[in-house]
């Protein structure tokens, strides 16, 4: 019977040993890892205490843990067929692409040295003419390092140094993901200025984000700031950040399906600090609200991991999806769209009112004068952040005329189609 094997590795410590022996997967940690006062569980279905954990035939939280490293649907089909590897031969993805990857593992072949550390300029000219490659080879196809980014949508782990892009060599670490407009631009266009603007607008109601920035190379790109890195001087140190998926021992496919307020109430019960957890996730469910975002699942929430506990992470991946039901000739159109997760009796944005907002926060464990608490300070206050928000976004450096006009007409549907609409149906009568 055949057998793989992989070392995982955090900032070049061993961590334990990851093993595919006939399909069925297994993880033992490195003795002096388990050992380690300053050492954590990878999640909590993986424990230090069992040293090695096994798959079964239905339940394999070591394949669905390492699984959720990797990217999804088209942009996992493309990633396998630039390694030459079948997109199910997940195990073949993770030792190819397993340099650099979510959070803080790194895979390395057995008896492989980490690599040395480095730095690779990555000109506008070079991103723009692999952006016009996409979606025949992959955006990072040519980088000195194979990565592996979870996701559904075409990115990049780069550097950013003194305001210039670089690729991260050897154990380099990435600093910030790097994404170009959506791959579907008849369906999502203008999808850079969408999330930017809606990350900036979180950023204006208190949301905890990273910070982001948009640029032109001359193609739009969106640029996010790593929280599963924290600077050293002039170096990165990588931070262990598990998915909501990966903190539940889900396989990414339950991404949807598990969404809920009793999935929620679960993530909250692993987290320190539990009363602010459940005020953050509060705020984010009734934040993706107010925007229509209707891609709000387990794989959009990540917790840091570290040896004193487990804590939610700054928000990400915050995009005002519906606001493109609300061009003509969409079904459903906007407001009768599908939520990720159903708050109260609502499973629809048209179906939202206070009472199910306040009976969502009841459920996982908030009081009704929080949830109206949070209505009143979210509704009084976001259109006049939107306003703001648009408003730096307009007086931003022109590099395409026709680009910016079709930037500004998302905005504005953002604004005025979505954005008053909810706040509207969640406003104090």
């Amino acid at each position: 019977m055949s057998e793989r094997r992989l070392i995982a590795t955090i900032n070049r410590v061993a961590v334990g040993t990851l093993c595919d022996e006939g399909g069925i997967w297994s993880f033992e940690y490195d003795p002096a890892w388990a050992k380690s006062k300053d050492s954590f569980d990878l999640a909590p279905n993986l424990p230090r205490s069992a040293e090695k954990t096994l798959d079964g035939a239905s339940d394999r939280p070591v394949q669905w843990f390492f699984d959720n490293l990797l990217p999804e649907e088209t942009t996992r089909d493309l990633l396998a067929q630039d390694a030459n590897i079948p997109s199910a031969d997940a195990f073949g993805l993770l030792a190819y692409y397993g340099r650099e990857s979510a959070g803080a593992i790194t895979l390395l072949a057995p008896g492989e040295a980490s690599p040395d550390s480095g730095y690779q300029l990555l000109s506008d000219e070079e991103l723009h003419a692999r952006i016009a490659q996409l979606p025949h080879k992959g955006l990072a196809a040519g980088a000195p390092k194979r990565m592996s980014l979870a996701g559904a949508q075409h990115k990049i782990a780069i550097c950013v140094r003194e305001g210039q892009l670089y690729h991260p060599v050897g154990d380099t670490p990435s600093t910030h993901i790097l994404k170009p407009e959506h791959q579907d631009t008849d369906l999502y266009p203008h999808s850079v200025a969408n999330e930017f603007f809606v990350m900036r607008l979180a950023l204006a109601m208190g949301l905890s984000v990273p910070e982001v920035e948009i640029r032109y190379v001359p193609d739009p790109v969106y640029l996010i700031e790593r929280f599963d890195r924290k600077a050293i001087g002039s170096e990165s140190m990588r931070l262990h950040v598990i998915d909501a998926c990966q903190l539940l021992g889900l396989d990414r496919t339950f991404k949807y399906q598990q969404a809920g307020a009793e999935t929620l109430v679960r993530c909250i019960a692993m987290c320190q600090n539990r009363a602010l957890v459940r005020q953050n996730l509060l705020s984010w469910a009734l934040f993706n609200l107010l925007v229509g975002n209707g891609d709000a699942h387990l794989k959009n929430l990540s917790f840091l991991v570290k040896a004193t506990g487990i804590e939610l992470a700054p928000f990400y991946d915050l995009v005002s999806t519906e606001s493109y039901r609300a061009e003509i000739g969409n079904t459903p159109r906007w407001p009768m769209t599908p939520l990720t997760m159903q708050i109260g009796e609502a499973t629809t944005f048209d179906a939202v009112n206070r009472q199910n907002y306040i009976a969502f926060a009841e459920n996982i464990g908030a009081s009704k004068r929080t949830a109206n608490r949070l209505m009143d300070e979210f509704t009084d206050k976001i259109e006049k952040a939107a306003d703001v928000v648009y408003t730096a976004f307009e007086q931003m450096p022109i590099i395409n005329e026709a680009v910016r006009a079709g930037e500004l007409r998302t905005l504005r549907t953002i604004r005025y189609a979505v954005i008053r609409d909810m706040a509207a149906r969640l406003k104090a009568t």
